[in-house]
């Protein structure tokens, strides 16, 4: 009867082992899977704040070609600096009274593009179109 209640308590021992083992594979598993989440949180982050500074900077380059219809154009990139960011623009002209503006935000190492085209008619604009890349 003895060895009986041995083998008994050697078996409980091992599934308390195993059962301890998955859970700590579980365990380690969900913590990789937690800073995951993490890291793809704060690229999605940034990467929503370059696009903003892009759009932004659209806007603004489209306001100054209101006020100016050959702002840009010629000068190659302009870069401007907007609060913990920055962006290029550069403006095509495409003849015809069109322009194309292709922005590139960046914060940190994250950068978003966006390219419009324009038609002109004295200082009113008119948007064709608007993509980003």
């Amino acid at each position: 009867m003895k060895t009986i209640n041995k083998q008994k308590g050697g078996a409980i021992l091992l599934i308390v082992i195993i059962i301890a083992v998955s859970t700590l594979i579980m365990a380690y598993s969900s913590s990789f899977l937690g800073l995951g989440e993490l890291d793809l949180g704060y690229t999605s982050q940034k990467g929503a704040e370059a696009f903003s500074i892009a759009d932004g900077c659209i806007e603004e380059t489209l306001h100054r070609i209101r006020l100016n219809a050959n702002y840009g154009v010629g000068i190659g990139e302009i870069n401007l600096s907007v609060n913990n960011g920055s962006c290029i623009i550069n403006v095509t002209d495409l003849g015809e009274n069109q322009r194309r503006i292709s922005v590139a935000g960046t914060v940190n190492n994250y950068t978003k593009r966006i390219e419009t085209e324009l038609i002109l008619n004295g200082n009113i604009i008119t948007v064709i179109s608007w993509a980003e890349n």
